[in-house]
């Protein structure tokens, strides 16, 4: 799904993968695709009630837009330390290299702990 040697992200109806639940707008919840665009969650999904930021769901994407993508999570959202990981990753693979830089340095530490 994701090119790492380009900004676009290729999504298709029906693709599955893990979001990050960020903290959108006033109280919202959504995510963001490397390109960019947002991603919103199904609010009739039964599971969007259990949603919070910081945590991770698995996710079918059921609508396309040129700026965004809406997706139905499928399973009951995960939190604790391996949300805090994928977190880390996604923001050590964004293109500020200042913050990028402290999401290595933070998933090092979070390694060396784990040893």
């Amino acid at each position: 799904m994701y090119n790492s040697d380009s900004k676009q992200t290729e999504v298709s109806l029906g693709d599955e993968f893990p979001v990050l639940v960020l903290r959108g707008k006033g109280d919202s919840i959504i995510s963001r695709m490397r390109d960019g665009r947002v991603i919103l969650f199904n609010r009739e999904n039964p599971i969007f009630s259990e949603l919070k930021p910081g945590m991770i769901v698995k996710c079918r994407v059921s609508f396309i837009a040129q700026n965004y993508i809406i997706v139905d999570p499928l399973s009951p959202p995960e939190s604790g330390l391996e949300a805090i990981k994928f977190g880390l990753r996604m923001v050590s693979e964004s293109e500020n290299w200042e913050m990028a830089n402290l999401a290595n340095a933070l998933l090092y530490i979070i390694e060396k702990l784990e040893e």
